[in-house]
């Protein structure tokens, strides 16, 4: 709720969007799997892997920085706002894609 408000009042926010992504991606992968769609499949696995790579590169949101550095220690450049996140994610499954 705190997240929708900042964004509607124009501020930026580090909301980590990983879980809602991989229940997305397992939901349409399994209608991959029940309509034999392998393009569908890919993608679903592709950006998962890209999710994980670009947390695993070190871009990721501030709970997740929280987790490595502690909460009380997380400095503005040690993550990235959700907007920067999901762009991050969005090159690193061109990539996947493009392989």
């Amino acid at each position: 709720m705190l997240s929708f408000v900042f964004l509607d009042q124009g501020k930026k926010t580090s909301t980590n969007p990983i879980a809602s992504i991989f229940a997305w991606t397992r939901g349409l992968d399994h209608r991959a799997k029940l309509d034999q769609n392998k393009d569908l499949h890919k993608f679903c696995a592709s950006l998962e892997k890209a999710c994980i790579e670009t947390v695993e590169s070190g871009k990721m949101t501030k709970d997740l920085a929280g987790c490595i550095h502690g909460l009380k220690n997380v400095k503005e450049g040690d993550y990235l706002n959700t907007m920067d996140f999901l762009e991050a994610v969005t090159e690193s499954l061109k990539q996947q894609l493009s392989k």
